[in-house]
């Protein structure tokens, strides 16, 4: 599994070190390498990367408040050639904290922290299926806490390449690090139905079905040729009212 990343430092010299262990390591891919914090957090607000290295003094915005003006910052690993940062960045969980000048070894070190906590998020992400007292709801683990979200409240579950969104009907969007095909599997087939390779759709909410799209919620959706006969035979046909002859 490729861990996605972002490389920050306003050093090119340290950011084209940074690029190099990176390709070593063969499970980080690099999404972007910056010299601005700016530019990176402009970067982070339109996408997503499952872990930030970032230098901690920079001119403009410090990496230490780069992570703080995140609402759902990455995993971060922060870099620095002053050890007294190590407290500061400590307190914002910040999985590991290198100091410069950065060796391979201990670059492999923090990447190996990284991917032992995304495989243990990745477990912890299943989500259990509450059939109790016909609750009708289930739990997913998105950041650092599990959410409870009803079946009815489901609109559409999309997948992502690093990630699984699911939407609901008041607006709101959870992430979450389990792919759509388990989540699939543990839903009640009944109630949702595949659409599209990459979408996992709520059938009491879709509004109307076309060739090419289903819209659910006000929202337009793929409908994938692979899965037309069977959204239209399941959705449509045991519900069509039919002319009399």
């Amino acid at each position: 599994m490729k861990i996605t990343c972002l490389l920050l430092d306003d050093d090119p010299l340290v950011l084209e070190l940074l690029q190099a262990y990176a390709t070593m390591t063969d499970i980080l891919e690099v999404k972007a390498a910056f010299t601005d914090p700016l530019d990176a957090h402009r970067f982070l607000l339109e996408q997503q990367v499952q872990v930030l290295f970032s230098d901690v003094t920079m001119p403009h915005l410090s990496g230490i408040d780069l992570v703080r003006s995140l609402q759902q910052p990455p995993l971060v690993v922060l870099m620095t050639s002053y050890p007294q940062y190590a407290m500061e960045g400590f307190n914002l969980d910040v999985i590991d904290f290198l100091l410069k000048p950065i060796s391979l070894d201990r670059f492999l070190k923090a990447v190996n922290k990284v991917s032992s906590i995304l495989r243990a998020n990745a477990r912890e992400a299943v989500p259990a299926v509450d059939t109790s007292a016909g609750l009708g709801s289930f739990f997913i683990r998105t950041d650092a806490q599990f959410v409870r979200l009803h079946y009815r409240e489901v609109l559409y579950i999309e997948a992502l390449k690093d990630f699984t969104k699911i939407n609901t009907s008041d607006g709101r969007t959870h992430l979450t690090l389990v792919n759509l095909k388990n989540i699939e599997e543990q839903l009640p087939p009944g109630l949702f139905v595949r659409t599209h390779r990459s979408y996992l759709v709520n059938a009491a909410h879709i509004e109307t079905v076309s060739n090419l799209e289903v819209k659910v919620g006000g929202h337009a959706l793929p409908l994938g040729q692979t899965y037309r006969e069977r959204v239209t035979e399941r959705i449509v046909n045991r519900s069509l009212i039919r002319r009399q002859h």
